[in-house]
């Protein structure tokens, strides 16, 4: 109700790209290293940001919107951003091949929507967004990734920094600049802190991590599709919008919600120690 500010993405990308600068100046090896992930992930929340502030301002076709999402996805897997194997408990793995770029695009667009469409509810989408990048942060550092594990905690930081002025009542939103920029962002780090050696994934950890937003989109679009709209046509019959019809609060519907996405990381969690205690087996 009234006026809000929707540029709260803002605030999230000006931060993550000082922490991203403030890790150049501290661990510059570890930039070096990694150059074409970070110039990668870094173009594409940026990419992705300014899109969503011109659609904030002028409402994108959304055709013209998926495009230029699809590109931006090129761009970072070409960059490294990419599952070439599905790893699956007992060591099993299944190559994609050919399909491995198409695979990884899918999911990053999938993800950056996924995320927009659950931004719904004040302090929703930032609640669930820092529940992932956490959970991501420690399983990649169970994995012994390094990147991941630095990358998340910036970008947490930046979202309860940002949190703190969403939650309800929101003074600001943070708009589809920074969902869409937010969402391609946990698509990249939950796939790669599955990631348990070069280009081997197990996939089942980033689809728990992500389990809520991936689930009500899917439904949002087979509900859609029914209908005969546009997929990307907005409504109010998302999850949260049917736990505030059954009359919970705004925050109680943020807070439960948030808590699923907590006990679904917790799931992914013990999930990769089952893979880690496969591969001592296996291996």
């Amino acid at each position: 109700k009234g006026e809000v500010p929707k540029l709260g993405g803002g605030a999230i990308f000006v931060a993550f790209l000082i922490g991203l600068a403030l890790l150049y100046i501290i661990k510059s090896e570890l930039f070096v290293q990694n150059f074409r992930l970070l110039l990668s992930l870094a173009a594409g929340v940026a990419a992705l940001f300014f899109m969503g502030a011109i659609d904030d301002k002028a409402d994108l076709n959304c055709n013209l919107k998926l495009t230029i999402e699809i590109l931006v996805a090129l761009f970072a897997v070409s960059m490294g951003w990419k599952i070439d194997v599905l790893l699956l408990p007992a060591s099993q793995e299944i190559p994609l091949g050919i399909f491995a770029y198409p695979f990884s695009v899918l999911w990053i667009v999938g993800v950056a929507n996924s995320f927009n469409m659950i931004d719904g509810l004040d302090g929703l989408a930032a609640g669930i967004a820092t529940a992932v990048l956490l959970s991501s942060m420690a399983i990649s550092a169970l994995f012994g990734g390094v990147l991941v594990p630095v990358i998340a905690i910036i970008l947490a930081g930046a979202v309860i920094g940002f949190l703190r002025y969403n939650i309800n009542p929101a003074s600001i939103f943070m708009g589809d600049s920074g969902s869409l920029s937010l969402g391609f962002a946990l698509a990249c780090i939950t796939m790669n802190s599955a990631t348990v050696e070069a280009g081997k994934t197990v996939f089942l950890i980033p689809l728990l991590l992500l389990g809520l937003p991936l689930t009500d989109t899917t439904l949002a679009i087979f509900r859609r599709w029914r209908r005969g709209i546009h997929p990307f046509h907005a409504d109010r019959e998302h999850v949260h919008h049917r736990l505030v019809n059954l009359g919970l609060s705004q925050s109680g519907s943020a807070l439960t919600l948030v808590g699923l996405s907590v006990i679904l990381g917790i799931m992914a969690y013990l999930v990769a120690q089952g893979i880690r205690m496969d591969m001592k087996l296996f291996n």
